[in-house]
């Protein structure tokens, strides 16, 4: 086989770009990678992990020392073209689509009779036969006979991505069989689970219905979270015990929806399909309303620590983590900054104390907060408030949380709190002068 049938280019060396690099350069094919920024491709160039994720770091080595990776500014020809560019949208929540247009018009510019194009980013139901278009248009090639275009949608979960790009089934849909054989024989190198071929606008969809499926089970979880909160009674044990039945399974309620994908995905299909599409539009509503609900039970937590015959000072609320997911280092659309950057507005109501242990000092600079290390943030803080779960967070004991107000949307420390004292996904707890240990012996 000749090297040309072995090249890959990928556009766009993000938070998917990057690691489908590495993997596609692992699994033997000459891959170059292409991103606008400099500074990324320099730290790429130079073997340095631009994101926090377990393997990262030995991943990229290899494929540098391989020789089969390289990262530049400047997209280069390849049999194979992966763009894996943000989508995100504007403040009327359209698609912005800018990035991958642009993508396809610098593709166009250097691609080869035989080439296919495969499109990695979420976009709504139509978009890859636009880009296919555009890259006519500017090339002068004809798709479908010259070069062919495919989707194939990223689904996989920050923390597990270099295992999920291997192992997690793919969904792959070109524009006419012949992309679609070529893309599916592309993915065949490195990925381990299934692959089922389809057409490129079921492709598009499937992402686009994965992600408000789960938007709208986060909705409900949310919800339930909500009415048990209002009954006095424990959310976790109402969706704990309700999962026992064979045919149920609920989310764990939260803070809200975050990262890059979930929360933007329903509006691609509300934007296309306006009247099919009511329950999307509510679920979002449920949603985005989440970060303000719990902000407003932490205030209400500094009201009653202020009520105390004991205070003296403006209430110190700790905030324990900041990023959108658990042991993660990813800040998109995270919820858990939205909060904490409303408090942050309060300061003549409350003193904020922040610890994310994901995050470095000067990243957490960056967003306007001083590092704390755990025990440091709770130790005389009056209201401890868990956004994400976490697991330095599960060490915290009812010991160190003795006369301190505490708010768990997550439900984090629910197996910490004696069951006579509400926890649960809204509400806040006071915990009185005993451990849990000696609640019980009572």
């Amino acid at each position: 086989m000749k090297l040309v049938d072995e090249t890959v280019s990928v556009v766009g060396l993000g938070y998917i770009g990057l690691p489908t690099a590495i993997v596609a350069a692992r699994a033997g094919y000459h891959v170059f990678g292409c991103d606008v920024s400099e500074e990324r491709v320099n730290d790429i160039a130079a073997g340095r992990a631009i994101f926090n994720e377990p393997g990262m770091s030995e991943e990229l080595t290899s494929a540098l020392a391989s020789g089969m990776f390289l990262a530049s500014t400047k997209i280069q020809s390849a049999k194979y073209f992966v763009i894996a560019v943000p989508t995100p949208f504007f403040k009327g929540k359209k698609a912005d689509l800018s990035y991958v247009f642009s993508a396809a018009e610098a593709i166009a510019c250097v691609i080869d009779k035989g080439s296919t194009v495969i499109l990695e980013s979420t976009v709504p139901v139509g978009t890859t036969n636009k880009m296919a278009m555009l890259i006519a248009r500017s090339s002068g090639l004809i798709a479908g006979e010259d070069f062919f275009v495919a989707h194939c949608p990223e689904r996989v979960l920050p923390g597990q991505i270099f295992k999920e790009l291997r192992e997690n089934d793919r969904v792959v849909g070109g524009a006419c069989a012949n992309a679609t054989r070529n893309a599916v024989s592309f993915y065949k190198k490195f990925v381990h689970g299934k692959i089922h071929a389809t057409d490129d606008r079921t492709a598009e969809m499937v992402k686009l219905v994965e992600n408000s499926s789960r938007d709208a089970q986060i909705a409900f979880a949310n919800q339930v979270a909500d009415m048990a909160d209002k009954a006095g009674i424990r959310p976790k044990e109402v969706i704990e015990l309700a999962n026992c039945h064979p045919r149920v399974s609920i989310l764990n309620p939260g803070v809200g929806v975050g990262g890059h994908c979930i929360a933007v995905d329903p509006w691609f299909l509300i934007e296309s399909f306006p009247h099919e599409t009511a329950l999307l539009k509510k679920v979002r509503e449920v949603n985005d309303r989440r970060p303000f609900q719990v902000v407003n039970q932490i205030l209400a937590g500094v009201r009653k620590a202020k009520s105390r015959p004991t205070c003296d000072r403006i209430p110190k609320v700790a905030i324990l983590g900041l990023t959108f997911k658990p042991d993660a280092d990813d800040m998109r659309g995270s919820p858990a900054l939205q909060i904490t950057n409303i408090l942050n507005k309060c300061s003549q109501t409350l003193e904020l104390v922040v610890c994310e242990p994901n995050l470095s000092g000067d990243d957490l600079a960056r967003f306007g907060f001083a590092a704390n290390g755990l025990w440091n943030a709770i130790a005389d803080a009056d209201v401890v408030a868990i956004l994400v779960a976490h697991s330095q967070f599960k060490q915290i004991a009812a010991e160190d949380l003795v006369s301190k107000i505490v708010v768990d949307p997550v439900s984090l420390l629910d197996g910490v709190m004696d069951k006579s004292v509400v926890g649960g996904a809204t509400h806040s707890a006071e915990f009185g002068v005993l451990p849990k240990e000696q609640q019980k012996t009572l």
